[in-house]
């Protein structure tokens, strides 16, 4: 029992053994910690000397230069020529400044230079909604990286950004901190500060907008280019209405007045000049920079001082270019006035080539929005989908007799321009001549929902309507998920997400950002995507095209319910490169006509000029895969999965009831056109007897 107190005795020296320790180390400790706030007092003096000055009429806006793959200058995106006009928050008005409080730092005036809360409420917030909808910097902090930092996103150069902004709050007032905010941040269009956005979004002075374009105004700071109004003008109104949300919320509107400003039409009051920028390919620089804003935020594109490595080759952009304005000519007398390419390389993702409509400074066509980002109906040029997932599910093989004639899916007629049938027929003859009747069959002997679960594998995002109308094309596409579709079937079933940027450079040198590791998914083997190649590769010469090498390619043709034509398309690939084209007929403000131009129309000219002007080494073709058998029974052409081929494949004559005879809330359930082309395809497809004359689609 006498080990006790012994004991005791050594655990609370234990205790004290670090304590003693660190007194005698006292003065080395001392010594460090007079260092470190020595460095810390020194680097803050240092970085401080750089702040704004609110008496000095300076704007941080530096050039984002945007190259190609191959280093040439696309566009240089600098601040010669864009507006800035210097007001005091007096001269802003009564609503400017409360708008731009309200979506950008709401608790402004009653925190320091950062604000733990909001930073925490926006995180939860952009989790909760699955977006970047919230902004955890407050004023202090945007207006250090607008004015003072690089665009690299590091541990680093956050603290940069706190201790800035906590000697920005302590040089100067927090109205002198709002006001050089409120001139310097920019707003799109080449407007920096709210004098500058008031005169060019709205042609009137700052003072005098309205609460309905002020919140329209600071809605925008978030991100200028997707928020463009001219393009995206239901995304800006939407953060409009958010910002008036926030002015109700900080008592600086009633709910009735930001009720009626809600419901204001602010898009028949904007009065934007298209800008003379010099860019050669500005729809794609727009994408670049939309993709920046989402990677490093808005602030770091208006301080600029960065180079943009693309994807893009400036060689096939100008004939990219040149195929869609020279086409689009020929094809102004079928009433068309725009057209949009889009292409790329299926093997790694990256974009080749982005022209968004015929003419971006032409107003009358509404010209800088971009039609390659628009949801379109797509027409035939989605069945490919539909006898993909049938073809991969051995419900058919190219073989199986469909039957082209008016048929009742219970309640659902789908037609074709002639309203009549081609009687039974083999599958490939009816994709190569586009029926519609057949791909519906189709649709409903596979399920429009395997149908639909194939087509978002293979890269198409938008809704697609679980109706049978949709195995013709009834459903909104894009023309960017629609090439990123086919870029699936060009790269043998492996899909690798398109891409516009390599990387990033900021004004050091620093590379902030690479391209590394592209995503990839396996959505088709390669026996089975070959099924599909195989037989669009006879599609140019059922149609006579007259391309210069071997490429896979399907039209498509909408349908407005009435007979008339809104869209037509193509789309084509081979292994080293896929591209699609949209044709139609647009007008400011989101306006229209119809066309009388098809899908065939578009492969004869526009695709026709793309396609024949590539260069020489983009003309491979595929080798048979493993898997994939040629010819069955006296079939002795298409190619076969091993396993599917059966003495004498049928379809169902009476097509059994459909998942759904509701139509797509798109205005027709048959895109198919109602008139011949002006050009005369083919009658005889190579691979059947002759049938009658083909279908444009």
């Amino acid at each position: 029992m006498a080990t006790g107190p012994a004991a005791h005795g050594s655990q609370g020296a234990l205790w004290t053994r670090p304590i003693a320790w660190l007194w005698a180390k006292k003065a080395w400790i001392a010594a460090a910690v007079g260092v470190f706030f020595l460095a810390t007092t020194l680097y803050v003096l240092w970085a401080i000397k750089d702040l704004p000055d609110p008496s000095q009429n300076v704007l941080a806006a530096g050039d984002v230069r945007v190259l190609d793959r191959n280093g040439k200058l696309i566009e240089d995106w600098s601040p010669a020529g864009h507006y800035h006009l210097t007001l005091s928050i007096e001269q802003m008005g009564p609503y400017a400044p409360k708008a731009v409080l309200a979506a950008e730092d709401r608790n402004f005036y009653n925190h320091g230079a950062i604000d733990p809360l909001s930073i925490a409420r926006a995180a939860w917030v952009d989790v909760t909604s699955r977006g970047v909808n919230q902004g955890g910097s407050t004023i202090t902090q945007q207006l250090v990286k607008i004015q003072l930092l690089t665009p690299q996103r590091s541990i680093t150069r956050k603290l940069q950004e706190v201790v800035l902004a906590i000697a920005l709050e302590q040089r100067y007032s927090k109205d002198q901190i709002l006001g050089m905010y409120l001139n310097r941040v920019y707003f799109g269009h080449g407007a920096y500060g709210v004098g500058a956005a008031a005169k060019t979004y709205f042609d009137k002075d700052a003072k005098n907008l309205t609460p309905a374009q002020a919140a329209f105004l600071a809605g925008m700071i978030q991100a200028p280019t997707a928020y463009d109004p001219t393009v995206h003008y239901d995304l800006a109104h939407q953060r409009e209405v958010y910002v008036l949300q926030g002015m109700v919320a900080t008592n600086a509107l009633s709910a009735a007045d930001a009720d009626k400003a809600a419901n204001e039409d602010v898009k028949s009051e904007l009065h934007i000049q298209a800008s003379a920028r010099q860019s050669k390919a500005p729809h794609f620089v727009d994408y670049v920079l939309s993709q920046l804003e989402t990677t490093f935020g808005s602030a770091a594109i208006q301080q600029g001082g960065i180079v943009v490595r693309t994807t893009l080759d400036l060689g096939l952009q100008q004939n990219a270019a040149s195929a869609v304005a020279n086409g689009t000519s020929e094809l102004s007398v079928m009433n068309v006035n725009n057209s949009a390419l889009l292409a790329a390389n299926p093997k790694n993702g990256a974009i080749l080539a982005w022209v968004g409509s015929a003419n971006y400074g032409n107003d009358s066509i509404g010209g800088q929005f971009d039609v390659v980002l628009s949801k379109r109906q797509p027409g035939s040029s989605f069945k490919p989908y539909v006898y993909e997932a049938a073809l991969r599910d051995h419900k058919i093989t190219w073989a199986t007799i469909l039957h082209d004639r008016p048929t009742d899916f219970n309640g659902y007629r789908p037609a074709d321009f002639d309203n009549r049938g081609m009687g039974d027929i083999p599958a490939r003859t009816a994709i190569l001549y586009s029926r519609n009747i057949p791909a519906v069959e189709v649709g409903q002997m596979e399920g429009i929902n395997n149908v639909i679960d194939l087509a978002h594998a293979m890269g198409i995002k938008n809704q697609l309507q679980p109706y049978l109308s949709t195995a013709i094309g009834a459903s909104d596409v894009t023309l960017f998920e629609h090439v990123q579709g086919y870029a699936t079937f060009a790269n043998q079933g492996q899909r690798i997400d398109l891409h516009a940027i390599d990387e990033v450079d900021d004004a050091t040198g620093h590379t902030a950002f690479k391209y590394e590791n592209p995503s990839s998914s396996t959505v088709l083997t390669p026996a089975e995507a070959f099924l599909m190649s195989d037989v669009l590769k006879d599609y140019q010469n059922t149609w006579n095209f007259g391309w210069n090498r071997q490429m896979a390619s399907k039209t498509g043709t909408s349908d407005n319910g009435h007979g008339g034509i809104p869209d037509s398309w193509i789309l084509a690939y081979n292994p080293d490169i896929v591209a699609g084209v949209w044709v139609g007929n647009t007008g400011p403000n989101g306006k229209g006509g119809l066309i009388r131009a098809y899908g065939e129309n578009v492969g004869l000219t526009i695709m026709k000029r793309f396609v024949n002007a590539l260069p020489s080494n983009m003309r491979d073709w595929y080798t048979r895969p493993s898997g994939v058998a040629q010819g069955c029974g006296s079939d002795s052409r298409d190619p076969f999965l091993k396993g599917a081929c059966t003495p004498s494949p049928t379809a169902s004559a009476s097509p059994s009831a459909s998942p759904s005879v509701s139509p797509s809330p798109s205005p027709s359930p048959s895109p198919s056109a109602s008139a011949s082309p002006s050009a005369s395809p083919s009658t005889q497809p190579s691979p059947s007897p002759p049938p009658p004359s083909p279908t444009p689609s």
